[in-house]
């Protein structure tokens, strides 16, 4: 059956509030940290600490997801108490002055964010006939990315004013949002299948190694995502510290990046739908990293938003097309299992992309990451040259 807009739109509206919670991370809480230390590798290490959240946890939720047979669903339950903690921790990092705490709060937050976002994401394809699968992801994406603009336009409105009222309306949009999602799709409760038998590590690892295309995506997606997010954790900083930007005026570079990537959205996944995506993902990851080269030369506001902005394009492709594309190289009934395992190539490289980037900042200068981040993400392209999909989308 086909899915109908009105549910790809349900489906953008829960990614609205994950988007809601990055934009928070990527701009509102290097702030955040900037007023409680001035160590840029001290902030990355707390920054990371969504990397590491990402490592562990999505995996194992994507693994007990597929498993869970409860009335409400198998990923509904997850969701709803992953946001639940989110709103809590978000809640309480602005009432926190010690740094310690502030890293145990936060640790805390990414932890419940990892909880919901797999099987979240899991939903899609649950839903979602193959031929569909990049359009729904562009309309999840596009409604998602209003999300991001209205967080940075909101941060540019409110955060020097109050800094309280920014996280509590990060709290509440994040949790309302994803709630009201999961309320509307009423998700149906799985039939449970024949009981699996045991899987030794060693047998599970060498039946993960069996999905070659899948496998070699997930490695070329960490060195591409790994330039973006040495760039996108110190981009407000970069903004605010390096061109001398108002913190209050540097929100607009990220927002309208998030405008940029938000038009290109759609066009990008119904490409993706009639096209050949690995086509298209590739010319845009070659894109992405020029961008990235074109960012280094900015001298002021104007040039960052005009360079930063161009960046969203590509981006829009690899979250609309490129999603999409993973989904064609994994089995069906091990969904959520193989979107942990993606989610975890991504977190790994927010992971260690800001400590990498914290680190050439205190050495080099902010300048230094640019074209680092460049040859990453061109590394990826390579190596997504490697992969040979089996299932053609059907346009």
């Amino acid at each position: 059956m086909q899915l109908t807009r009105g549910r790809m739109i349900l489906l953008g509206v829960g990614w609205f509030g994950v988007q809601v919670f990055w934009a928070f991370h990527g701009a509102t809480l290097p702030l955040f940290l900037a007023d409680l230390t001035d160590s840029k590798f001290r902030i990355s290490l707390v920054l990371s600490l969504a990397g590491i959240s990402g490592f562990v946890v999505p995996p194992i939720v994507g693994y007990l997801s597929d498993r869970t047979f409860v009335r409400f669903g198998r990923r509904t339950p997850y969701v709803f108490f992953g946001m639940l903690g989110v709103l809590v921790c978000v809640l309480a990092l602005p009432r926190t002055a010690a740094f310690g705490v502030v890293t145990l709060v936060s640790g805390l937050m990414y932890f419940s964010l990892r909880i919901a976002e797999t099987p979240f994401l899991s939903l899609l394809p649950d839903i979602t006939p193959r031929e569909q699968r990049s359009t729904a992801s562009g309309v999840m994406n596009l409604v998602g990315s209003i999300g991001l603009i209205l967080c940075f336009v909101a941060g540019s409105l409110v955060w020097e004013r109050s800094p309280d009222a920014m996280f509590a309306l990060v709290a509440v949009a994040s949790f309302g949002f994803m709630l009201l999602s999961i309320a509307l799709i009423r998700e149906q409760a799985a039939q449970p299948g024949p009981p699996a038998d045991p899987v030794s590590p060693a047998a599970y690892l060498k039946g993960l190694a069996a999905e070659g295309n899948a496998v070699r995506f997930l490695v070329a997606q960490f060195f591409w995502w790994l330039g973006f997010w040495m760039i996108s954790s110190f981009l407000i900083l970069f903004v605010a510290e390096e061109l001398g930007v108002a913190e209050g005026r540097s929100f607009l570079v990220p927002m309208v990046f998030s405008i940029v990537a938000t038009v290109a959205m759609l066009p990008m996944g119904m490409l993706g739908d009639h096209f050949g995506r690995k086509q298209i993902l590739s010319w845009m990851i070659a894109l992405w990293a020029a961008g990235g080269l074109i960012i280094a030369l900015s001298q002021n506001l104007a040039h960052a938003l005009v360079s930063v902005g161009l960046t969203g394009i590509p981006f829009a492709a690899v979250m609309a097309v490129g999603y999409a594309f993973f989904l064609d190289l994994i089995p069906e009934e091990r969904t959520a299992e193989f979107v942990g395992i993606g989610v975890l190539t991504i977190a790994s490289a927010q992971f260690v992309g800001p400590l990498i980037g914290g680190e050439l900042i205190d050495t080099l200068g902010y300048r230094s990451i640019f074209p680092v981040a460049a040859a990453f993400q061109l590394v990826g392209l390579v190596l997504l040259q490697l992969v040979r999909p089996h299932r053609a989308p059907q346009g």
